[in-house]
């Protein structure tokens, strides 16, 4: 049986990012599955709104200095209705937390995302 109902950005982000998600032949497909299975269990339950869920999932990836998907998470925090505002604000309060290297460094990617792709001179 097919799911055949219309993704959401949120959604539609996701993929592509699992679509670049890289590992070796003999394990992708299974690795695949269950980040698709794990994600999917976790951003679909009730009690936050997808906002909430990227402002949440944006500050451990600050901490935890995972700069790739920290990219990725702020355009679906985006997607899902977040501000830029928003998001500054909570990699700011991650400084006090995490510390202000990280905190500084995703500022930057923030800064990066916000501003779009850069344009060949």
């Amino acid at each position: 049986m097919s799911d055949t109902r219309t993704a959401s950005p949120r959604e539609e982000d996701g993929r592509r990012h699992i679509e670049r998600f890289r590992a070796p032949a003999s394990i992708r497909q299974e690795m695949t599955e269950l980040i698709q299975k794990g994600g999917s269990l976790v951003w679909s339950r009730p009690g936050l709104e997808p906002a909430q869920r990227s402002l949440a999932t944006i500050s451990v990836l600050v901490a935890l200095r995972h700069l790739g998907p920290l990219r990725e998470h702020i355009e679906i925090g985006q997607a899902n209705g977040l501000s830029q505002t928003e998001i500054c604000e909570a990699i700011l309060q991650c400084a006090i937390y995490a510390g202000f290297p990280s905190a500084v460094r995703a500022m930057e990617v923030a800064a990066e995302v916000f501003d779009g792709p850069a344009e060949d001179s």
